[in-house]
């Protein structure tokens, strides 16, 4: 199996338990009573959230895919955290730092998964570039000494 295969099969087992936990709520089944829509928030969003670092993680050689991951990854795990706040009916006054923690996370998860490497580095920037000039004067040596060099051949 690959690692996109079981990203996406654990984000839609992750979505497949948050509904199936929610419709037991609904129906009033003893150990699910307490399980509501901010619940079955908390986990897909955290789920898919992690799924998405995971999948940034072992993604290779194509960085602005990775700090897309990280990016949306973040975003799902805020909005987890939102929705533990929101489950949980903690103080207002803890929501922003919270998102912030997790925020910063996601910065600092982006910055290692990425290896701060530029997607768009210069040509003149690589190791053995030689500019036009430069390789102008290589093809002047390189180029053959003919007599009949300015008479094109039919």
């Amino acid at each position: 199996m690959s690692k996109k295969f079981l990203i996406r099969l654990l984000v839609g087992l992750s979505f497949l338990a948050a509904a199936v936990f929610y419709l037991l709520s609904a129906l009033d089944v003893e150990p699910f009573t307490q399980f509501n829509l901010a619940w079955a928030g908390l986990l897909f969003s955290g789920v898919s959230g992690l799924a998405f670092l995971l999948g940034a993680l072992t993604t290779k050689n194509s960085t602005q895919l990775k700090k897309l991951q990280v990016l949306l990854g973040t975003i799902l795990l805020i909005v987890a955290a939102l929705c533990l706040i929101s489950a949980l009916a903690l103080p207002n006054n803890l929501v922003l730092p919270i998102c912030l923690v997790v925020a910063a996370a996601g910065l600092v998860l982006g910055l290692l998964f990425t290896g701060a490497k530029n997607w768009d580095t210069a040509d003149n920037q690589k190791v053995g570039y030689k500019n036009y000039y430069q390789r102008k004067e290589e093809e002047e040596k390189n180029k053959p000494d003919d007599d009949n060099s300015d008479i094109p051949n039919f």
